[in-house]
């Protein structure tokens, strides 16, 4: 990070503190507006400025020593001096209308200086690597065209680095407050101007600052030498090369899919975190806006991070090894750990003011810490194919812009893959944390060109293959022999979009078969909803859809067609119906779900349960199906989403499959999903079926072409996206008796892709009025022109006015009535139609 880029991010902050600093002092709204940052002359600096100015001269002491200036003009000068005395109104704009600046006037505004001067050393100790104070002398009056440009006074003629920022002081608009800093003592010349002088390295322990005995009385204390640059509160393990050793060698990996499987996982991370926070400190915790992405130790230190953080070291151990890190603001650490220890109100919100991280604070965040690494291993452990455990190893204070990138610490220079979160406690927005892992361990950061390198070591086999690729579409006729096919024999005019017609009908008959059947079983009321029916592929139904431990039934499919067919749903749901079924007590049923307990009888219970769904697809099929085939349950297994590997036949095969998803609900409380997956081959819906003539003779020497397939899917007129189930099943509900076909997604799907041309409405159903949901209004309306409904709770006049101004156009106030949603319904589709 050059050096311009390093003091521009400091003045940022710099900025913060100086108005929150003055605003205090003088007890009334001041603010400063955006910084205009520039190196100048003496002589363009006086040139640029009108009206008499007060300077008052800034001197840099310590590491860095130098010559600068604070400039304000005089009025603004009175008129904040005498707001800080707090004179009359009236003799207030007398003053300063004369221009009158002495006695009082004159002392009240150079304690503004002084504080002025006080935040810009606080901020460059605590982020500069140089420790250096800004040390405020005297003061007088100048007039900029009497300024003799050669002379010393009221500065040298040096080069200088400009800050100046528009001041409001109670509403008022101000004029300018400028600080020039010694531009040559910072490193702010081009190299050109540079005076030649040795060159100064910086300390990795800043050295404390002498003291200045010219400092005047009335300045206020200045802090405290800064800390070192890296705190250690305890002294983590060396381990050689972490991040690249790796307990098991491994192929060489899909980055993409790696990041998909990373990210999936990092989400149920996000997740859990804030449940067991939630635990263990006793109060609400959220973490929400999870954000994944790759970056540079460069970039997190002096683009991502702002403030003062608390680094916690996670030794990774297990089938890889290496390190990774979790980054808190201190003053977010501070806060957790006294919301754990249970500090009052008042003291806890003076230790986060004060960044006292002490002991009882640092021994605090470290249960905090414990906590955190414990879920990202109980995740990585049940669901990432390798084994690996996070353990909490030390703890470090850190200043980003104080961190020397080429160093080992806090982390090595490597590419990492960040998860940073935004993070809630007790209903306060804190900042964001970030987990960092280490990219490489992860093969999140393998290039096209590294794969490609990995094949040539391949065995001399490999080639061969490819070659058999090559040449299997020359020598493979446009339609296959009809006894080649897993479908029964078919019309070479064969219409696939009426045939998936005829089969989503079947599907629907079977939800509605099943829902009774399964029911009459339980002895309980069950619902199957919110069906929806598409093509998919087994990478996509195990990192886009499945989430969670999933239980798999395989269904042998027998008669005149031989396959297999599977369905799945989450543990807990399976255990749930299993425990339904034999009747345990809502207590133990309860706690066995939470345990994730799948024991004997309650997979018998469960089989017991697959096996009437079985019947009732084969009922249905071996009647109404163009061929006569039976569902036979078979084996049934636990299966982890991201630990399955896409190239194995296990736990099913790696082809097209056609997929039936469900909404389950047991007794009025929404469940997750339930998915039925068919070979797409099977059922003649895979996507080689196109609407075409009699085959012809291929020539050898030309590929196969493409035919446009019809179209294979069913009208939508309404979109649904919900994260609350339950009021978008009513909506759903209501909409289908209407005669209205319903798509519903989720929040985390792919919303653009959903959108479509027959859509007559979309609408957004929550659970709660957020940001996430506004921010998915704004796609949909920067996407399309439909109606756009908000349904959501707890609505107030300004998150209306938010709403219509990110495009919605009609609200629905939920729990909502089926009288309400009808009446929705009618006013944003009906009416709208007529």
């Amino acid at each position: 990070m050059d050096a311009k880029k390093r003091i521009d991010k400091i003045l940022s902050a710099v900025h913060e503190q100086v108005a929150e600093e003055i605003k205090v002092l003088l007890g009334v709204e001041f603010s400063l507006g955006d910084s205009h940052n520039d190196l100048v002359s003496k002589e363009k600096f006086f040139d640029s400025v009108a009206g008499k100015q007060v300077v008052a001269r800034i001197d840099l002491a310590g590491e860095v020593e130098g010559v600068g200036c604070l400039v304000i003009g005089i009025k603004d000068a009175i008129r904040l001096g005498g707001t800080l005395i707090m004179l009359p109104d009236s003799e207030l704009e007398e003053v300063v209308g004369r221009e009158e600046y002495t006695g009082e006037t004159e002392d009240s505004y150079g304690e503004i200086a002084n504080i002025v001067a006080g935040a810009y050393t606080k901020t460059f100790e605590e982020m500069h690597s140089n420790a250096f104070r800004f040390v405020r002398k005297a003061q007088q009056v100048v007039i900029p065209v009497k300024v003799d440009i050669a002379g010393p006074e009221p500065i040298p003629d040096q080069p200088y680095y400009q800050v100046s920022c528009s001041m409001k002081l109670e509403g008022r608009q101000m004029g300018d407050i400028h600080m020039l800093m010694p531009a040559a003592p910072l490193g702010l010349l081009p190299k050109e101007k540079e005076v030649a002088e040795p060159p100064q390295v910086e300390s990795s322990e800043p050295v404390a600052s002498p003291t200045d005995e010219a400092t005047e009385s009335s300045i206020a204390a200045i802090p405290e030498p800064p800390e070192a640059v890296i705190a250690t509160s305890s002294i983590a393990e060396d381990v050689a090369s972490p991040q690249t050793a790796s307990a098991v060698p491994r192929k060489p990996g899909d980055a993409q899919k790696n990041k998909k499987r990373i990210d999936k996982l990092l989400e149920l991370c996000e997740k859990k975190l804030g449940e067991d926070l939630s635990s263990l400190l006793g109060v609400e915790v959220k973490f929400s806006e999870i954000d994944n992405r790759l970056i540079s130790k460069e970039d997190l230190f002096f683009e991502e991070l702002q403030r003062k953080q608390v680094v916690t070291d996670m030794e990774i151990v297990g089938d890889l090894q290496g390190k990774s890190y979790f980054f808190t603001d201190l003053k977010d650490a501070i806060q957790l750990g006294g919301i754990l220890i249970m500090l009052p109100p008042t003291e806890l919100e003076n230790v986060v003011i004060d960044e006292d991280f002490g002991e009882d604070a640092r021994d605090a965040f470290g249960e905090v810490a414990n906590i955190i690494s414990g879920v990202y291993t109980l995740m990585f452990e049940e669901q990432y194919p390798e084994k690996i455990r996070f353990i909490k190893k030390g703890m470090q204070q850190v200043v980003p812009l104080k961190v020397d990138v080429a160093s080992d610490e806090p982390c090595p220079d490597l590419t990492y893959y960040m998860s940073s979160m935004s993070l809630t406690a007790d209903g306060d927005h804190l900042g964001r944390v970030r987990m960092l892992l280490p990219a490489s361990l992860f093969q999140l950061d393998a290039q096209p060109e590294q794969a490609q390198a990995a094949s040539v070591d391949e065995p001399a086999a490999a080639p061969k293959a490819v070659v058999e690729k090559t040449e299997e579409p020359q020598a493979a006729p446009v339609v296959a022999p009809a006894d080649e096919r897993k479908g029964p024999p078919r019309d070479p005019k064969f219409d696939v979009g009426k045939h998936r017609k005829r089969v989503d009908k079947l599907l629907k008959e079977c939800r509605k078969k099943m829902q009774e059947e399964v029911g009459a079983l339980l002895g309980a009321e069950v619902t199957f909803t919110e069906m929806e029916n598409r093509h998919i592929t087994k990478e996509e139904f195990f990192f886009d859809v499945a989430s969670g431990k999933q239980v798999v039934t395989n269904f042998d499919v027998v008669g005149e067609l031989e396959d297999k067919s599977y369905l799945f749903l989450s543990l807990k749901d399976a255990i749930h119906l299993g425990g339904v079924l034999i009747m345990l007590p809502p207590a133990e049923l309860e706690s066995v779900v939470v345990d994730e307990e799948f024991s004997e009888d309650s997979r018998d219970a469960f089989g017991e349960i697959a096996n009437i769904i079985s019947g009732v697809y084969t009922a249905v099929f071996e009647e109404q199906y163009l061929a006569k085939i039976r569902f036979v349950k078979n084996e049934l297994g636990v299966v982890v989403p991201m630990k399955v590997d896409i190239d194995s036949g296990e736990p099913i095969p790696d082809v097209e499959y056609y997929m039936s998803t469900m909404s389950l609900g047991v007794e009025g409380h929404a469940k997750g999903k339930v998915h039925l997956l068919f070979p797409a081959e099977m059922l003649m819906l895979d996507s080689r079926q196109e609407v075409m003539p009699e085959p012809e003779p291929v020539q050898p020497a030309s590929p196969p072409r493409e035919v446009s397939p019809t179209v294979q899917h069913v009208p939508v007129d309404i979109l649904v996206i919900s994260d609350d189930e339950f009021e978008a099943a009513r909506l759903v509900a209501v909409a289908e008796k209407r005669g209205f076909t319903i798509r519903q997604v989720s929040f985390k799907d792919n919303i653009k892709n959903a959108i479509t041309q027959e859509l007559k409405a979309v609408y957004i159903v929550m659970r709660e009025v957020n940001e996430q949901a506004f921010g998915i209004a704004i796609k949909i309306s920067s996407s399309c022109s439909l109606p756009l409904i908000a349904a959501g709770p707890d609505w107030t006049r300004s998150r209306v006015i938010k709403a219509v101004k990110y495009g919605v156009n009609d609200i629905l106030l939920t729990p909502a009535s089926a009288e309400d949603i009808q009446e929705n319904l009618e006013n944003n589709l009906v009416q709208m139609a007529a």
